[in-house]
């Protein structure tokens, strides 16, 4: 079939809206490209990880997150690493998001990344929490105190998790400061690609073709895709 086109080759145009001539030929093979799986708890690898791309449904994966209050998982600040993020805009709160019980025995960092991506962000919403409970308490210890994103700048956080944070049955939290009477949150902020890693398991050489993928070998794909 024919229709228009445009070609550009370092910047110049070679040409444009020229009709060009498109074959599509019955049966010919395509290359197929697929996402890897980026959500899972306790591998030999990793503890935790979610990209929020990764379970088949727009909501969060039950197996790894217990509570979400008035959060929200999609791209609704646009993209924080890349695609999905859980996303807190509910400006009467409370925000909070809470994983499920993990074994920490051989955890070292608890990584994350928090932005305001495309949405509204603030210089006076309260700080953003990140804690740890064990042994399915109430008991929140504070391990970060973060100041609510004031840009539109991404944030890499990287916490080194100390001795009392490691356990059979430890929780995280993030939660957002309540307000005061009377007052809203003015702003979104959205956290992606949470993980902690297994030190149990650490590699001395990287050795991947790829074929197929070894989600053990990598943290995340942000904007890639494996062909096959």
């Amino acid at each position: 079939m024919q229709q228009r086109a445009t070609a550009t080759h370092r910047g110049q145009i070679i040409f444009k809206d020229a009709l060009a001539q498109q074959l599509c030929e019955q049966g010919a093979p395509t290359e197929a490209t697929v996402h890897p799986h980026l959500a899972e708890i306790h591998s030999d690898s990793i503890i935790l990880r979610d990209d929020f791309d990764s379970y088949h449904q727009k909501e969060l994966n039950p197996n790894i997150w217990v509570e979400c209050n008035n959060c929200e998982t999609g791209e609704q600040c646009g993209a924080i690493m890349h695609g999905n993020a859980v996303t807190f805009c509910e400006p009467y709160g409370p925000r909070e998001l809470i994983t499920t019980g993990l074994n920490t025995t051989t955890a070292s960092v608890l990584q994350f990344s928090i932005g305001s991506g495309s949405c509204r962000y603030s210089y006076s919403d309260p700080c953003i929490i990140v804690s740890y409970a064990k042994n399915n308490t109430a008991d929140w210890i504070q391990l970060e105190k973060i100041r609510a994103p004031s840009n539109v700048s991404t944030i890499i956080h990287i916490l080194y998790l100390p001795e009392d944070a490691k356990g059979e049955n430890v929780q995280f939290q993030w939660k957002q400061e309540n307000l005061q009477v009377g007052e809203v949150y003015e702003a979104c902020w959205a956290l992606d690609n949470i993980l902690i890693i297994n030190s149990a398991h650490r590699q001395v050489v990287l050795e991947d073709n790829l074929d197929p993928v070894d989600t053990g070998n990598w943290l995340f794909f942000p904007g890639a895709t494996v062909k096959v």
